[in-house]
């Protein structure tokens, strides 16, 4: 797919954020981008894990070594050279590698480095949708994103730990909109790995305290345990064409509609 640089419209971002790894958050932002290309729309999933680059791995190829999102602010790519097409029809990536980490300092030297993604738009707007996976942090990279976002998603699992790094990552999503970014919203918090039938009382209280401080509409659907996650990232598919009769793959996609009314 090429990257149209020719319409004025730029693509609506969804952020896919949590400060706490292990919560299902890099193959959320791999099903919710597959999801809406499934649906037709133009997408381009960005990886900004540089620690993992988990997305790259699911999505392309695992072992990435080349050009980030970085290269292209620092002027040593172009959006064109790095932007790479995926198994899936109507999706491309944005790929991360072990280089990304490296390079991360250099974005405070760069002026106004909060916006640089913000500022690209305009070169991504051949896409209706960008989906961030974002690093498990509250660093650079997770304020670069949240500074280009529309909505945010949290992704989190019913448990303590999972639960406190929910509370972060709203604070840190609060202070970015209130300085950097006054339209970012968060479209919702969604428990993985669930099922409601199967819950012990721990996992039941955190979904609890977890709607009773954010509200019932704060709560989006959740996603059920299924096998189909990590037997599609084993072919470096989406779930919902890996398998789209699946638990994981109607969830998402009943996520994913959620998510679009918010934005």
């Amino acid at each position: 797919m090429s990257v149209s640089t020719t319409t004025t419209s730029n693509p609506q971002v969804i952020a896919v954020a949590n400060n706490k790894g292990g919560v299902g958050k890099t193959a959320s932002a791999a099903a919710i981008a597959g999801e809406l290309a499934c649906q037709g729309h133009a997408v381009l999933a960005l990886d900004l894990d540089p620690q993992a680059g988990n997305l790259t791995a699911v999505l392309h190829q695992r072992g990435y070594r080349g050009h980030t999102l970085l290269s292209v602010l620092l002027g040593e790519a172009t959006l064109e050279e790095i932007i790479v097409e995926t198994k899936q029809a109507n999706l491309d990536l944005l790929p991360a590698s072990i280089q990304l980490l490296s390079q991360e300092s250099r974005l405070q030297r760069i002026p106004g480095y909060h916006g640089l993604l913000r500022r690209l738009l305009p070169q991504l707007s051949g896409y209706a949708y960008l989906v961030i996976d974002c690093p498990p942090s509250l660093g650079d990279l997770t304020s670069l994103a949240l500074t280009a976002a529309d909505v945010y998603v949290i992704p989190c699992q019913a448990e303590q730990l999972a639960f406190d790094g929910l509370h972060d990552m709203v604070r840190a999503a609060g202070v970015v909109r209130d300085n950097l970014n006054e339209k970012l919203t968060m479209a919702g918090i969604f428990f993985t790995a669930y099922h409601p039938n199967q819950r012990g009382a721990l996992n039941h209280g955190t979904v609890e305290a977890t709607r009773r401080i954010y509200g019932d509409d704060a709560l989006l659907p959740h996603i059920r345990k299924d096998m189909a996650v990590p037997m599609s990232q084993a072919t470096q598919q989406s779930v919902c064409t890996y398998d789209p009769t699946s638990r994981a793959a109607q969830d998402y996609k009943l996520l994913t509609q959620a998510i679009l009314k918010a934005l």
